[in-house]
């Protein structure tokens, strides 16, 4: 499975997470970059080594991960049992990513949040950090029944909400 402690730690250093300046990184770390959206002028997908990057969004942009990928397949004679050994598959697997991330280049720089990091989104299992004004993300989604079971990390800016104040006299760099 890719690591993507490197990747991080340089975008999470970046004053905002733009598409230029996500591009930038990602080209550097070796990701091959696919244009699937003529309207930006950055690559919006890439990949490496069987995982892809999402760039979405304009600036701010949030960066998506997906390092662990499966279709979800109706035809299985018991697609209940199927769909959820693939949520335990893929769950198995986030242990060895969030050791990845807080072993790694970003270790000590991630910080524990007592707010609820996933941005509305539905997670099966994740794990969360604050780092330089941004959330780190790592968690297994299953978006949609026509969806892949996937393990992603993720990294966007963060918006913390207007009773959240108290959190602005922490040091997150």
């Amino acid at each position: 499975m890719v690591d993507v402690s490197a990747e991080l730690g340089r975008l999470s250093d970046l004053d905002e997470l733009s598409g230029q300046a996500v591009e930038g990184v990602l080209t550097a770390a070796g990701w091959a970059g696919e244009r699937r959206n003529p309207a930006k002028a950055w690559a919006t997908t890439w990949r490496r080594d069987g995982a892809s990057a999402w760039v979405q969004g304009n600036a701010p942009v949030e960066v998506q991960f997906t390092l662990w990928y499966r279709d979800v397949e109706d035809e299985r004679p018991d697609p209940d049992t199927y769909i959820e050994g693939l949520y335990e598959a893929a769950a198995a697997e986030l242990p060895t990513v969030v050791s990845q991330l807080t072993s790694g280049v970003l270790g000590t720089r991630l910080r524990e949040s007592d707010r609820d990091l996933t941005g509305g989104e539905d997670f099966i299992d994740h794990r969360a950090w604050l780092i330089a004004g941004k959330v780190v993300l790592a968690g297994v989604k299953h978006s949609d029944t026509d969806a892949p079971v996937q393990l992603v990390v993720v990294l966007r800016e963060d918006a913390p909400d207007a009773d959240d104040e108290d959190d602005e006299d922490d040091d997150w760099s």
